[in-house]
């Protein structure tokens, strides 16, 4: 519900990106949890009472339109509401004293605070104080708080907690939704979280607000810009060979996630980006799809790449869903991996520029494209920083372990990189029919296999 009292706020469209996403939870709902950002950091060392963390987030919240924010209208055409002033709820997680020691479960206690109601549980976790401890459980809280999708039509587009050690808030953790944000603009709400818990004000904003945004992209110059884009799409699904159809019985649950973490391959990658000039996010865009080639017997294949575009001035501090998938096709028949990895990032860096565009007239043109012409999957590199050109790899064997699963997806193919610098993470969610459990898992092995050997030669 609204705030008592508040004005009505203004509707207006969707932009292209939150159109992606209101797809992605249309095909997943009631399980489209997976789409919640969560995000967890530390309070600065100065002291911070849950006062001061309240007003740091009332000033974020009224500085970026997104988060307050909420659907309205039919679920089949939804529009977004922006409400001139929000108060999400908040809650305050209460763990041991500064600087002591563990101590028995059921110890921490998870309490409702602020303007709104939220479900208040008992912790369960033993690990207390601002260090690790505390770190570990406001990363628990994150999980919590991220294992439900958002009421779309009446929740703000953010749960919040407070964990507190000594008094004092030492972690804060935001879990946001994919419609208010994506992966660029979490980190941008991170950042200001953290400076207005330092002062009291932030410049003004210079960037485009998602209304905005929305309104350019229904514009004839937004159509045109569209238009284009879905010509190059259909140019390059041209070149595509066909994806032969899945062989596989579907298993229950129909979509399986499997990680990998791995130090030997960020170090290879890393390797493999030096010699060839390029980032190791596009030697493993070509490593995936050499892989996924090998599954269809496609030579020229093509993956989806998530882009963030932001790359004009006006967009590069935009707080909502503007990132896009762009169409990435490549002719696997190289006379090696470099050749592969340099062609990968000519081609990536072309289909970059035509990642805006109106997702439903994209669909509409896309599916007349012919049997079995489509692509295979999509590609997401997290990384904001990716430390390219640093090749020691960090201590630590391979680890690879089954992480999700669900019903109902989107997408039947889903790669996400990330990780710690120095310890990539990989994750591989793709449909039973498409790749069997053990077909995902061994998926990440071959990925690191091929990266490492190429690193060796």
């Amino acid at each position: 519900m609204a705030d008592p009292g508040a004005p009505a706020g203004r509707d207006g469209p969707l932009t292209w990106g939150q159109q992606d996403i209101w797809r992605a939870v249309v095909a997943a709902a009631p399980q489209e949890r997976y789409l919640n950002i969560a995000r967890v950091f530390a309070a600065p060392k100065r002291p911070v009472t849950v006062e001061r963390a309240a007003l740091a987030l009332e000033r974020l919240v009224a500085r970026h339109e997104s988060l307050r924010t909420r659907l309205t209208g039919p679920p089949d055409a939804p529009l977004q509401r922006v409400w001139p002033a929000a108060c999400p709820p908040y809650e305050v997680v209460e763990s041991g004293q500064v600087g002591s020691e563990p101590v028995g479960p059921g110890s921490a206690e998870s309490r409702p605070v602020g303007p709104g109601p939220m479900e208040s549980r008992p912790m369960e976790s033993g690990a207390v104080g601002s260090g690790a401890g505390g770190s570990l459980l406001a990363e628990e809280v994150g999980e919590r708080l991220a294992a439900e999708p958002f009421a779309y039509w009446e929740e703000w587009p953010l749960r919040v907690a407070f964990v507190l050690a000594g008094g004092y808030v030492r972690h804060i953790v935001l879990v946001l939704c994919h419609l208010a944000a994506d992966g660029h603009a979490a980190e941008l709400v991170v950042k200001d979280f953290r400076l207005l818990l330092l002062r009291d004000s932030l410049p003004p904003l210079r960037s485009a607000t998602p209304r905005e945004l929305a309104a350019w992209q229904h514009s004839p110059e937004g159509r045109r810009v569209s238009g284009e884009a879905i010509g190059f799409w259909l140019e390059e699904y041209a070149r595509m060979d066909p994806v032969p159809p899945s062989s596989h019985v579907p298993g229950e649950p129909r979509f399986v996630e499997a990680t990998m973490r791995s130090p030997a391959l960020a170090a290879a990658a890393q390797a493999v980006a030096a010699r060839n000039r390029v980032s190791s996010s596009t030697v493993l865009l070509a490593g995936a799809m050499r892989l996924a080639g090998g599954l269809t017997g496609q030579r020229f294949c093509g993956m989806r790449v998530i882009v963030n575009n932001r790359f004009a001035a006006a967009r590069r501090d935009v707080v909502s869903t503007i990132s896009q998938e762009a169409l990435v096709v490549l002719d696997l028949r190289t006379e090696s991996f470099d050749a592969l990895v340099r062609q990968a990032w000519g081609t990536a860096l072309r289909a970059y520029r035509q990642a805006q565009y109106d997702p439903y007239a994209m669909e509409e043109a896309v599916t007349r494209a012919g049997p079995g012409i489509r692509s295979f999957g999509c590609f997401n590199d997290q990384r904001l920083v990716q430390e390219d050109g640093q090749v020691t790899a960090l201590e630590g064997k391979t680890e690879v372990a089954r992480t999700d699963a669900m019903d109902r997806n989107i997408c039947d193919f889903r790669l996400h990189i990330g990780g710690e610098p120095g310890r990539m993470e990989i994750s591989c969610y793709a449909d039973t029919a498409l790749l069997p459990p053990p077909g995902i898992e061994q998926y990440l092995l071959d990925l690191e296999g091929l990266i490492v050997e190429a690193a060796r030669t």
